[in-house]
């Protein structure tokens, strides 16, 4: 595991008076996902039944509209993503497969898919949205030893904002061409070698890399990856 970095770097995004209502427009989220999960399995331990799709289809596009197409819609970004689950195939037996793809549009598009369409995951479409564009993501790459005693000393650090995608960019070539990758989200690091030239890391060293989330005001963060690598694994220069 790499080192918890204290001190870790913040994202810098507007300031907190001017997105206090995106950053509360976020916690509305979080409460009213948690209030209609809650809801869904009280329903369904009283009826016995399974999911009230209707309902579910309701609520979804209503969280997609109100936090992405409307009142809470954030400011600094217009495009929308749309998660679309296509039937590729019916096997012998009646079972369906479906191909998901990410549809993108900006906001005042008149192709965006209407909201109800049945072939649009909409839970999904708020989640992705949610991530792609509620949070801030920084990532942290240090280079480290680690003590007989086994505390992790660190010589040198940096950090960079990053930005979560539904896509990636093969790393074999220097192509721009990039595939989707959904539900799989990447954090791509476009300037590295500009970034990191000076990060060289020697015999008995290893490097440590931590990525976190924070939301827009940093009220609240979470490490969602940590990694490391000795030098003797694989030589980085």
């Amino acid at each position: 595991m790499a080192a918890s970095f204290p001190g870790s770097c913040k994202a810098v995004g507007p300031a907190e008076d001017e997105n206090g209502d995106l950053d509360g427009s976020l916690q509305q989220m979080l409460k009213a996902i948690a209030d209609e999960r809650n809801r869904l399995n009280v329903r369904q331990e009283i009826s016995g039944l399974g999911r009230f799709k209707d309902d579910r289809i309701a609520f979804w596009t209503w969280m997609f509209s109100t936090y992405f197409m409307e009142k809470w819609a954030p400011r600094q970004d217009d495009m929308l993503f749309y998660v679309r689950r296509k039937l590729s195939y019916v096997s012998a037996d009646n079972t369906e497969g479906k191909k998901v793809e990410v549809e993108v549009y900006r906001r005042d598009s008149k192709k965006l898919p209407g909201l109800g369409d049945p072939d649009i995951d909409w839970e999904e479409s708020v989640y992705l949205n949610l991530i792609l564009q509620k949070l801030d993501y920084v990532v942290t790459c240090a280079v480290c030893t680690r003590s007989d005693a086994g505390d992790i000393h660190i010589h040198k650090k940096k950090c960079q904002e990053v930005f979560a995608s539904p896509s990636k960019h093969a790393m074999d070539s220097k192509g721009e061409e990039s595939k989707i990758s959904y539900p799989n989200i990447f954090f791509m690091i476009d300037n590295f070698e500009e970034v990191f030239s000076d990060m060289t890391v020697g015999e008995g060293e290893m490097v440590c890399v931590e990525l976190v989330a924070s939301d827009k005001s940093n009220t609240f963060q979470g490490v969602i990856f940590q990694g490391s690598i000795r030098y003797e694994k694989h030589h980085v220069t």
